[in-house]
């Protein structure tokens, strides 16, 4: 007899993925616009933030060069 996985959506599997490559990489951060305390748009971060702290989940501005520079210095510096 196998086991059958539980039907989930698109935006739950995500939250899912995103939330074990958090807990069993330190180096993985989000970052994003709305990601941290909105959850994002789809809501696919929600929740995210208050498990792993505002280190870890990031709202940045609305400015794509930010998020570039941003995450090119995180990459530097060994994060994900």
């Amino acid at each position: 007899m196998s086991a059958v996985a539980p039907a989930i959506t698109l935006i739950e599997a995500i939250t899912q993925a995103l939330a074990w490559e958090m807990t069993n990489d330190p180096a993985v951060l989000v970052l994003g616009e709305d990601v941290g305390v909105n959850g994002g748009v789809f809501r696919a971060t929600a929740g995210l933030q208050m498990r792993f702290g505002v280190d870890r989940v990031l709202d940045t501005p609305l400015d794509e060069t930010t998020i570039a520079g941003l995450t090119v210095g995180l990459a530097t510096q060994g994060m994900k």
